[in-house]
């Protein structure tokens, strides 16, 4: 058996929903502008100028590899992922390895645009041939693979199993792309072979897929959550699966099992929004440690560089950008609440509370939820807005630590 690595670098650096746009499929006209103010809150002016500082500090520290679960590319342009892959391909010098997995806007995704002043036009899409060919470093370290899906024997004691969980066509899509997410029988079939043959080699199973194997939030979960999760949690639950690591829900949550299943989830916030998070898995021989960070680009970058970036810290621009979404997806609320005051009190209000929840800071203490729900602006929101009112007791559910996690083995 070939093992990914014998030394005792046992760090991982995982990230998920990268969303890069390459810079040549557009001009910063009128088009892209448009298409930008309506991207939920990603960055799509500075992405590529991250990954290059993401990498240069993972030549630095040197794990044994980087994972990225799904949505590497904005909206599965081909260019996109071709310069995503020229971005980390100095990790193959360093003996990094680079191991990716298709996201739901990656393969045969008919918004794949390239944007000219006033207008778009069709950009080429990525089929499952050309991802492999693009990708091919991660698909020359698997043990076993399964049309987009693979495993990896990291070591003795650890197996990664990689699932393309996404639903695309044969060819090239005008559509827009499938949010849901589910596994074929086959490719259960599949991955049941693989936990069978981890186990029996003692191995410690770590899987990874773009979608979500629970309900993150009771409010926001249609889509986001495997459609057919509970086969999959079944499996799990039966070959001990140690963890699952996710995306596509862009926000930053760790559900520590549930009473039909154990295995731990962490749903990783996206890169290309927020705080830039991304997560170290430090895998020993009888434990396994995942810590979540936020990524600073700046002590990467060459002064040429630094004065490429707007003028306001990095982190705050982030936050601007996440600010604006926000306020454009509760456009609504003006309707409701007349009082400039109000309005702006409550927008501010859910905007910290999302913020918050997104970053994985949700984890309020009892006395701090109790303090929140007592404020005169969550009663407001209560007496005015019931409908939101749930949407923010789902972001207070939250009564676990998403920053941080340990299992023994």
């Amino acid at each position: 058996m070939t093992y990914l690595t014998t030394s005792e670098n046992n760090k991982i650096y995982l990230l998920s929903d990268t969303h890069l746009i390459a810079q040549d499929l557009h001009d910063d006209g009128t088009a892209f502008q448009r298409m930008r103010d309506t991207s939920a809150g990603k960055d799509l002016d500075y992405q590529g100028l991250a990954l290059i500082a993401f990498v240069r500090k993972i030549l630095k520290e040197k794990p044994a590899a980087v994972i990225i679960t799904g949505d590497l590319t904005f909206n599965g342009e081909k260019q996109s992922a071709e310069k995503l892959a020229w971005i980390f391909a100095p990790l193959k010098e360093a003996g990094i390895a680079f191991l990716v997995i298709p996201g739901n806007h990656d393969i045969y995704d008919g918004w794949a645009r390239k944007f000219r002043d006033e207008k778009s036009y069709y950009a080429d899409q990525i089929s499952p041939a050309q991802w492999k060919s693009i990708f091919v470093a991660s698909y020359k370290k698997a043990a076993s693979i399964n049309g987009l899906s693979y495993s990896v024997n990291f070591n003795k004691k650890y197996r990664f199993v990689f699932a393309d969980s996404n639903i695309y066509g044969e060819q090239e899509s005008r559509a827009h792309p499938i949010t849901n997410g589910k596994l074929s029988s086959k490719q259960l079939k599949w991955i049941e072979t693989e936990f069978k043959q981890a186990k029996a080699q003692n191995q410690h199973i770590l899987f990874f897929m773009h979608h979500n194997l629970y309900d993150h939030n009771e409010i926001i979960k249609g889509g986001f959550t495997l459609d057919n999760a509970a086969e999959l949690r079944k499996l799990c639950q039966q070959y001990q699966v140690a963890v699952v690591f996710s995306g596509h829900i862009h926000a930053q949550n760790i559900i520590r099992g549930n009473s039909e299943c154990n295995t731990p989830e962490v749903a990783s916030s996206g890169f290309s929004m927020s705080d830039q998070g991304y997560g170290i898995i430090d895998l020993q021989e009888n434990s396994l440690e995942y810590q979540r960070h936020s990524f600073d680009m700046v002590p990467y970058l060459t002064e040429r560089e630094k004065a490429l970036l707007p003028k306001q810290d990095f982190h705050e621009y982030l936050h601007d950008i996440f600010y604006r979404t926000n306020e454009k997806q509760m456009s609504w609320l003006r309707k409701k609440i007349r009082n400039p005051k109000e309005y702006k009190d409550i927008l501010e209000f859910i905007e910290r509370l999302n913020w918050n929840y997104f970053v994985g800071q949700s984890n309020y203490s009892v006395e701090e939820k109790n303090k929140i729900k007592a404020s005169k602006i969550y009663q407001l929101v209560k007496k005015k807005l019931p409908e939101m009112k749930n949407y923010l007791d789902s972001l207070l559910d939250v009564n676990q630590d998403s920053q941080y996690l340990k299992i023994k083995f």
